[in-house]
């Protein structure tokens, strides 16, 4: 492959291969295998201008060299191909917008100043024409929208003759929505690679009727999956056999659960939530899916912001004052020049405009700090919450728990116990249920042969099988002694308390009888005390904690951290409920939780956040999902979403300001019609792309 090199310092090298000689798929490939070669730390390839830059250890030229030999083996009509990353389309994006703005104004330079004013008169009125029919088509409808008054704009400087205005507005008018449309595409592009939960690995049925775990990328089309309850189903495909509830919210905003059967289709990313499936795989994971979801993102109305809806509303209820006072002034002077010095400068443009994109930035600066908003309508309730609830394990405790100690009763020894403890649980998210799978692993007990029936998980209370004949029991208190009925010996309970105050508990029950009690270490978040406090300080005074643990449990943990409300012993129903009661008491709630029997509470308040470390049912559920297990996550997304509201608020004053000093000047004479429009354009272009910019300082190392 025909290379320059455009680059060569210590630890950087630049290399130009053409203009469209590598396809997006191409240059992934590329990017793969250039990042294999040892102290390589980034590489970068630019499909729209065949750009290679790759950044190594500085102190070694073998990556340098190995890099130069591996472009030298490269043939142009065979070059390795991959599956494009965020960053790959997220170049070739950058590379588009700058390409079309070079080319937008080398073509106003040349009409201005190369071509003659005749042939430019001719262009403009050509470009005029797509104007003129929008806002036709929309006064048809009996519309008086933006597009209305642009129309209008445009037409009544053709009518002056004044070409140079009406090419003004036209190419102020292109440059706001190809910056509208950039923002978008970056947002998109964050959301495609950031928006849907895939496990990494997955339970193939074999040949032999036996699950295996594999890895989802290990998967080829035909092979069946098995779903079991609280999973996120990682393929899209056919179901073969089993029944069960799929929560399909990710995809198509219904919150009713879809009852799957057999020759049913499903998606990559819903929730299996309650039964059990096996999916024939049919397509490749998640590519028809994540279509669906980019336009949920972008078109459903209900993800859109108060403060952008109403500003939307708020812009085309000002064209019709435009349009009067417009009519009114004609009437008024019979001066056509004086009555357009209202039409060339209105509110709607800008307000219209910048709203959305000031929006659209901030989602995707939320993807940059690593957490995904799935509509601008969250970053408002966080921005205006005065509440936030957390659930206990694995949200303000860590999601690694340790099993910390096994107490057996009766004829069961520890390793007994843990090992079919852990054959139960190894099909669960939890962060319980990983606990004890990786408490087997580390002592070495194996629990892959599998020797019970079919697995049912009852939400938020515990598991049920059957090993042999017998009925075995895994969860809670409540699940085993009250749901099922086994008897509790007598003295546990101080005993427990007086051995593990602060672990919680998990039972374990075969037959009728309780055989030992796991009990798992539940340490608080190293950085939860100092997160709690912080988001006191910005206003997040009202903070509550509900847990299942017990009392004392749950006291213990809130007087560390300085929660001052908590509830203990609470069922997913009662979560839910508190949210709503909260919310009927006028207060936005924010609810943080990491499990399947947070959900129904995620689901009910204002705005829900997950961890990275949450459950699949949990993060698909929850309106916010951030990439990275720390509580902190929790301050940037607050501080962004009040920074983006005053954001909005400030343009709003700065755009009825500015723009009604320009109406006043050209009624009094002071600027021509064309000068006005001009600044009025340039700036909605200059608000827009001040909307780009980020709102919260870079993160300090």
């Amino acid at each position: 492959m025909l290379y320059t090199i455009v680059q060569d310092i210590p630890g950087r090298l630049r290399l130009r291969c053409g203009r469209s000689r590598i396809t997006e798929v191409e240059a992934a490939g590329m990017t793969e295998a250039l990042q294999a070669i040892r102290g390589v730390s980034h590489v970068r390839v630019a499909p729209a201008n065949g750009s290679v830059l790759v950044i190594y250890a500085p102190h070694t030229d073998t990556a340098r060299t190995q890099t130069l030999d591996y472009m030298d083996t490269l043939e142009q009509l065979a070059l390795p191909q991959g599956s494009p990353h965020a960053e790959t389309f997220l170049v070739s994006e950058d590379s588009g917008f700058y390409r079309d703005i070079a080319n937008m104004a080398l073509r106003r330079a040349c009409l201005r100043t190369l071509l003659p004013p005749q042939l430019g008169a001719a262009i403009t009125l050509a470009r005029a024409v797509p104007f003129v029919i929008d806002g036709l088509r929309e006064l048809l409808k009996r519309r008086f929208t933006v597009d209305v008054l642009d129309a209008t704009a445009v037409a009544v400087s053709l009518i002056q003759r004044n070409y140079a205005s009406a090419a003004s507005i036209m190419f102020l008018l292109k440059i706001s929505e190809r910056m509208q449309q950039h923002v978008n595409a970056r947002t998109r592009i964050a959301l495609q690679e950031s928006l849907l939960t895939r496990a990494e690995t997955v339970w193939m049925v074999g040949k032999d009727g036996v699950d295996v775990e594999v890895q989802l990328s290990d998967l080829s089309i035909g092979d069946k999956v098995h779903v079991r309850s609280g999973q996120t189903i990682p393929v899209d495909g056919t179901v073969i056999s089993g029944t069960a509830s799929v929560n399909e919210a990710s995809m198509t905003g219904e919150a009713v659960p879809i009852h799957k059967h057999k020759d049913a289709t499903v998606f990559a990313g819903t929730v299996c939530e309650n039964g059990s499936l096996v999916v024939r795989m049919d397509a490749l994971a998640g590519a028809s899916r994540m279509d669906q979801i980019v336009r949920l993102v972008e078109e459903s109305a209900e993800l859109k912001a108060g403060v952008q809806a109403k500003a939307e509303q708020l812009a085309d209820s000002l064209v019709p004052a435009s349009l009067a006072a417009f009519l009114a002034t004609l009437g008024i002077t019979r001066n056509l020049t004086l009555a357009s010095s209202v039409l060339m400068v209105d509110f709607s443009c800008a307000i219209k405009l910048s709203t959305p994109v000031a929006v659209m930035s901030a989602m995707r600066e939320a993807s940059n700090q690593g957490a995904i908003v799935k509509g601008g309508k969250y970053l408002e309730a966080l921005a205006n919450a005065d509440v936030i609830v957390f659930d206990k394990t694995g949200t303000l405790t860590t999601a690694t728990p340790k099993v910390e100690r096994i107490i057996t009763l009766n004829d069961m020894n520890e390793h007994d116990a843990l090992k079919l403890a852990a054959c139960l649980e190894e099909h669960f998210p939890h962060s319980l249920a990983r606990s004890i799978v990786q408490a087997a692993k580390d002592a070495d007990v194996h629990h892959e042969d599998e020797n019970h029936a079919e697995v049912e998980y009852v939400v938020a209370h515990g598991i049920v099988s059957k090993v042999g004949r017998k009925r075995v029991c895994l969860g809670s208190a409540h699940f085993v002694f009250d749901d099922e009925g086994i008897a509790k010996p007598k003295g546990l309970d101080e005993m427990l308390e007086r051995e593990v105050p602060r672990a919680s508990t998990v039972f374990l029950a075969v037959g009728k009888r309780l055989e030992a009690v796991l009990c798992i270490a539940d340490p608080l978040r190293p950085e939860a005390a100092s997160v709690l406090k912080q988001l006191r300080d910005i206003g997040m005074s009202h903070q509550v904690m509900l847990t299942g643990d017990s009392d004392n449990c749950a006291k213990s943990v809130a007087a560390e951290l300085g929660i001052d409300e908590y509830h203990a012993q609470v069922l997913p129903e009662d979560k839910s409920r508190f949210v709503e009661d909260l919310k009927a008491a006028g207060h936005t709630v924010i609810m943080v939780g990491d499990g399947i029997n947070d959900s129904p509470a995620l689901a009910a308040a204002n705005v829900s956040v997950a961890l990275n470390d949450a459950s699949d049912i949990a993060r698909a559920v929850a309106d916010v999902s951030v990439m990275d297990s720390s509580l902190e996550s929790l301050i940037t997304l607050r501080k962004l979403a009040v920074a983006l509201m005053r954001r909005i608020h400030r343009d709003y004053r700065t755009i009825v300001g500015f723009n009604s000093s320009l109406i006043a000047l050209g009624l009094t004479s002071v600027l021509p019609p064309t000068t006005a429009a001009y600044l009025h354009n340039a700036s909605t272009v200059a608000i827009t792309a001040a909307n780009t910019r980020r709102l919260l300082p870079p993160a300090s190392n």
